[in-house]
């Protein structure tokens, strides 16, 4: 049974260091967000392309552009600069696999015809939570069935984990949860790679502790919110305490 399925690009701060690889990536092979979000589109025959979001903008200055000089949010920029480089698809190896030989420039102007003609922008959810409802939202009152996550492989699992639990406790998105999937780009912000992402699962496995690690964890992060000086302070602190147990294990040999 082929599900009607939407994709949603989640959004990418354009404020960032190298957005553009971010976001778009470098052919043949490190494919970015837009990209992947367009080829999971195509391959999975999406009815519907969300693009968030509008937590950031920035004044457009990429290409030949009717919206060149014109400040844009993360959701409108995107859209322009997917729309700018739309040709520069076919020079991703994903790219040309995907999309058969005998696409000549006729079909291909079809194809970006009709996958332009899908795309929707959210430009009004501020962060990744905001983001899901608000595409799941649109995904629904489209007939929408299956759902297709797309972001980097550094941030796509705490998409995926938001996902899950939005789902969940949104009564009239429940049928989302049983018909969703992640896809990660091949791009990572800088200097970063998705061994980097730390997951901290809940306890589950009889042999080992049950000490609920994954709470302090959450706590911890919630004081981001703290000041710059106070945030330094915490994090030194910590690192002393680290210091401090991880001589146990690696000079006293006890664990």
């Amino acid at each position: 049974m082929n599900r009607k399925t939407g994709v949603l690009v989640h959004g990418c701060n354009l404020n960032i260091e190298n957005w553009r690889y971010v976001a778009w990536g470098d052919p043949p092979d490190a494919l970015g967000r837009i990209p992947q979000g367009l080829l999971s589109a195509f391959e999975f025959e999406a009815e519907k392309i969300i693009f968030g979001t509008g937590a950031s903008k920035k004044t457009f200055r990429l290409g030949d552009s009717d919206q060149s000089g014109k400040v844009l949010l993360e959701a409108e920029y995107s859209l322009e600069y997917l729309t700018v480089h739309f040709d520069n698809l076919r020079k991703f190896s994903a790219w040309q696999k995907a999309v058969p030989a005998t696409h000549d420039d006729q079909a291909w102007s079809e194809l970006k015809a009709s996958l332009l003609n899908k795309i929707e922008l959210d430009t009004v959810s501020q962060n990744t939570v905001e983001e899901l409802k608000h595409a799941a939202k649109i995904f629904d009152s489209n007939g929408i069935e299956q759902i297709v996550l797309v972001s980097s492989p550094s941030h796509i699992v705490r998409c995926l984990r938001d996902a899950a639990t939005v789902f969940a406790t949104e009564g009239k998105f429940g049928k989302f949860s049983n018909h969703l999937f992640a896809v990660p780009s091949n791009t990572c912000y800088e200097g970063t790679r998705a061994s980097d992402v730390v997951v901290i699962e809940p306890p589950h496995r009889p042999d080992r502790h049950v000490v609920p690690t994954h709470r302090r964890i959450q706590r911890m992060l919630s004081l981001q919110k703290l000041n710059p000086n106070d945030l330094i302070q915490l994090i030194e602190d910590f690192d002393d305490l680290l210091q401090r147990y991880e001589q146990r294990i690696y000079n006293d040999g006890s664990s």
